[in-house]
């Protein structure tokens, strides 16, 4: 009987571990990999510049640019004169994913304001949260008619190659 005890709770043991480690493994996972209220703002940005500049050509964020990304799936909106891809956004919105959806491809600035998606103009500048205001930052893409894409990375990642100062290195 001692044996058949032990053995069973060996067995639970094993069990056990093996169902922590999975649960962890899933947060992690989870955790690093989408999560869109925390401080990933490198990995969004640099995703959706990514996706931009991978055909080797630049965009310039105007409003015609930004009326294309007008759907849950893909939705960028202009919000005080930035620009956002909130599309890892949708399903966390906590006034649900209609209330942002309604705004994809436009101009956001009053809806974000007064938290009314079909408000136009006359809002006050504080009607969302600080925390929320934060969150925005990292889905932000450039500003208005700011031209973004290969030309963009290839001018921050060039070397300038150092120049003698006068009087070195004169033979």
């Amino acid at each position: 009987m001692k044996t058949l005890t032990t053995i069973s709770l060996f067995i639970f043991g094993i069990i056990l571990t093996a169902l922590l480690t999975a649960g962890l493994v899933f947060y992690q996972n989870n955790k690093t990999g989408n999560n869109v209220a925390g401080n990933q703002t490198g990995n969004l940005v640099q995703g959706t510049v990514s996706k931009l500049t991978s055909g080797g050509k630049s965009i310039t964020l105007n409003m015609t640019e930004i009326a294309k990304h007008n759907k849950a799936s893909n939705c960028w909106m202009l919000i005080s004169g930035n620009v956002y891809d909130i599309t890892p956004f949708f399903g966390s919105h906590p006034g649900g994913n209609a209330t942002m959806e309604a705004t994809c491809g436009t101009d956001a600035t009053a809806a974000y304001y007064t938290k009314d998606p079909y408000a136009t103009s006359s809002y006050s500048s504080s009607a969302h949260s600080s925390n929320a205001q934060s969150m925005l930052a990292n889905y932000y893409i450039g500003d208005l008619n700011q031209t973004i894409g290969q030309q963009t990375i290839q001018q921050t990642n060039s070397v300038v190659a150092p120049t003698s100062r006068r009087g070195e290195n004169d033979d």
